[in-house]
């Protein structure tokens, strides 16, 4: 229904569910306006043909569906690529040790930004020893879907987190992936930026 309001096409009931259909050949073009206007796409394609149904054992069962692809505003860079969120939390958290030996200072990488980066933002504030409160050390990661550019770096912040502000403005990016658990100071700030 939101799909059929936002391209202006025809939804109707279909069984027990409302569907709006396309052209599959014209699927990029609809993706990319409903990402336009701000929405998470997902597409969903049949998984198996009625050759391989008919020779299977489930012949009188549902075709097999799955989700192949979600698109967002940081994702959307080509008709056949996938950017999957679970395969890029999994590489942030592993290499998040290596962030913070060997950072790359964001001001030598983003002389040109382009305007899609995909930010990862990790806090430590544990392990700090001669700390006063609310400083942390903080570790990001943005990746350029488009160029496969990737920038990390870690820094210690104090509590009005000057220097996390200062990165986020520098890199804009399109879309900010956020831990379960954020300081108070840095969700604050978070929030302040994308509302802006």
């Amino acid at each position: 229904q939101i799909a059929a309001k936002e391209l202006n096409i025809y939804c109707h009931p279909d069984h027990n569910f409302m569907t709006a259909s396309i052209p599959s050949h014209r699927l990029f073009v609809h993706v990319r306006r409903l990402v336009a206007k701000g929405y998470k796409v997902g597409v969903i394609k049949q998984m198996e043909t009625a050759a391989l149904k008919a020779a299977g054992e489930n012949k009188s069962s549902l075709f097999s569906r799955k989700l192949t692809a979600l698109y967002t505003k940081s994702t959307l860079i080509g008709e056949d690529i996938l950017f999957k969120y679970i395969c890029f939390q999994a590489l942030i958290f592993a290499i998040w040790e290596a962030i913070l030996d060997d950072s790359v200072d964001v001001e030598e990488v983003t002389t040109d930004v382009p305007d899609n980066y995909l930010l990862c933002i990790c806090e430590n504030g544990g392990n700090l020893k001669d700390s006063k409160k609310g400083d942390i050390v903080i570790g990001l990661m943005a990746i350029q879907p488009t160029t496969g550019e990737v920038i990390f770096d870690s820094f210690r912040d104090c509590a009005s987190r000057l220097e996390l502000e200062s990165r986020v403005l520098r890199l804009q990016p399109v879309e900010i992936i956020l831990p379960s658990s954020l300081s108070d100071q840095s969700e604050k700030l978070i929030n302040s930026i994308t509302s802006m």
